[in-house]
């Protein structure tokens, strides 16, 4: 399964013993879990805006989580995923949520989101 940020995040908000956490354990706990590389930037922002230690939290993703490194394929993917959701009406869909979700694709893995911009793809399953 491939984490959207909005998943990890989403983690790191409401901790183990609430539903949220429940309901992405019953869909992740016998998958392998990967992340893009682009992510850590994403998770590192998020941290610091929380005053959270990023090294610390990416250390401990690190342990659990697969990192895909970016290509020359993934990005050029990733901003034909943006220019098709973009004229689909996804108006906030990003170049990092395309090359995000062509990460997830060049390893045949579903993207577990929070974020409904992927709401009309099917390599995305919405929490």
């Amino acid at each position: 399964m491939f984490f959207d940020t909005s998943v990890i995040i989403e983690i790191f908000r409401s901790g183990k013993s609430t539903k949220q956490f429940e309901d992405i354990y019953q869909l992740i706990k016998d998958e392998l879990l990967f992340i893009s590389i682009i992510q850590i930037g994403e998770i590192s922002d998020w941290c610091l805006k929380n005053d959270i230690e990023p090294a610390e939290r990416i250390t401990r993703l690190k342990r659990i989580l697969n990192i895909i490194p970016l290509s020359e394929t993934i990005c050029l993917e990733g901003s034909k995923i943006k220019y098709e959701m973009r004229n689909i009406k996804i108006s906030k869909f990003s170049l990092t949520d395309g090359i995000i979700l062509a990460s997830a694709r060049s390893i045949n893995q579903k993207l577990l989101t929070t974020d409904t911009d992927f709401r009309k793809s099917s390599d995305a399953i919405l929490l």
